[in-house]
């Protein structure tokens, strides 16, 4: 992914390895170097060709992981990581760091939902404003158990067995019969370079990342949502303005698309009033299952493997005939990508893209 302010300041995501777990199903996709998905080749060959500075950030919906135990493995000294009550990230963030050879900053983030989207907006700040050449984000979350579940079950949100044999529900967003989501589990990896690394390593870049900005809205309720969807407004506003992208660019939304009443009526409404013109959306938590802080990246990283293959995928179990909220798979429009993610804690975060 590439992001641009002028000819030098040009950023790129050139590497990603996304992971989904969705029940018992595995699914492994992504792009690495020269086309092999071999997690261990793309650390070798990062520590191999270390750049002027690099930083790492990881995103977790609230990770509580540690290294404890070190112990030998394939001649590498690692650890045995544990689940903690009390929150680590920080430990698990700078230990995996080093993995891809020498930091100049490691740092986290734990928006819930939003996080790893959220990021973006640091990842500019420190290549267009700091000198980073490169950035690793490394996008993981809590695992999921039955206090996750129990929360999501009270608030409504997540759909239940109970939920499907009553009223046969699916999964689905913006749609008036089907809709919420089960609770998945993912993780994905990109790395954010400048144009000079992408020439000097012959890279193919998936896309350039063109802006990113996150806001919050006036609301006293911390997990709630304006239904006018002022949240929404104000970040998709502000990666417009930022980025200096004329709305009616914009041809995809990668919505967040919890399917929530609370949420289709929020989003609908923010996208709907934003200006853009000749846009479809689209929203993967039907198919893939709700994943917490990975989602924002690691959806937006599925859409651009999805628009390579020729299609904008649509909204799993739509009822309606819909041709913006897509209730069929469509070819490609043309334009920029604008991803959307809302977090829990008042927190909206929205990404421009633009394919190559």
């Amino acid at each position: 992914i590439k992001m641009e302010k002028s000819d030098k300041d040009k950023l790129y995501v050139i590497l990603f390895l996304v992971m989904l777990f969705l029940l018992d199903m595995c699914v492994v996709g992504g792009v690495l170097l020269h086309g092999k998905a071999n997690f261990p080749e793309l650390i070798k060959h990062l520590r191999e060709n270390q750049v002027g500075k690099t930083a790492f950030i990881l995103a977790g919906g609230n990770a509580h992981f540690a290294g404890i135990g070190q112990r030998e493995y394939n001649s590498r000294l690692t650890y045995t990581y544990k689940f903690l009550p009390f929150t680590l990230t920080q430990v698990y963030a700078g230990r995996t760091a080093q993995s891809f050879g020498n930091m100049d900053m490691v740092t986290t983030d734990a928006s819930a939902c939003a996080s790893s989207l959220k990021v973006l907006m640091d990842v500019e700040v420190l290549m267009k404003h700091y000198d980073f050449d490169r950035v690793i984000v490394l996008t993981v979350e809590d695992g999921v158990s039955n206090a996750v579940l129990e929360f999501f079950g009270q608030s409504q949100a997540v759909l239940t067995a109970k939920d499907e044999a009553e009223t046969g529900a699916k999964p689905s967003a913006f749609d008036s019969k089907n809709g919420g989501f089960y609770v998945g589990q993912g993780a994905a990896l990109a790395v954010f370079e400048k144009a000079r690394l992408v020439d000097r390593f012959n890279r193919t870049p998936k896309a350039r990342l063109v802006g990113a900005y996150n806001a919050s809205e006036n609301s006293t309720n911390a997990i709630g949502q304006c239904e006018d969807g002022e949240g929404f407004s104000k970040a998709i506003g502000g990666a417009c303005f930022h980025s200096k992208t004329l709305r009616h660019d914009i041809g995809i939304v990668k919505t967040h698309g919890t399917g929530t009443d609370s949420n289709n009526k929020a989003e609908k409404a923010a996208i709907l009033g934003s200006g853009l013109r000749d846009f479809v959306a689209t929203s993967y938590k039907a198919k893939i299952g709700h994943t917490m802080g990975a989602s924002g990246l690691l959806e937006t990283l599925l859409l651009l493997d999805d628009i390579k293959a020729g299609f904008v995928p649509a909204i799993e179990n739509r009822t309606e005939s819909d041709s913006v909220f897509l209730s069929d798979s469509v070819k490609p429009p043309k334009g920029y990508i604008l991803s959307l993610a809302a977090g829990m804690g008042n927190i909206y975060s929205a990404a421009i893209f633009e394919g190559l």
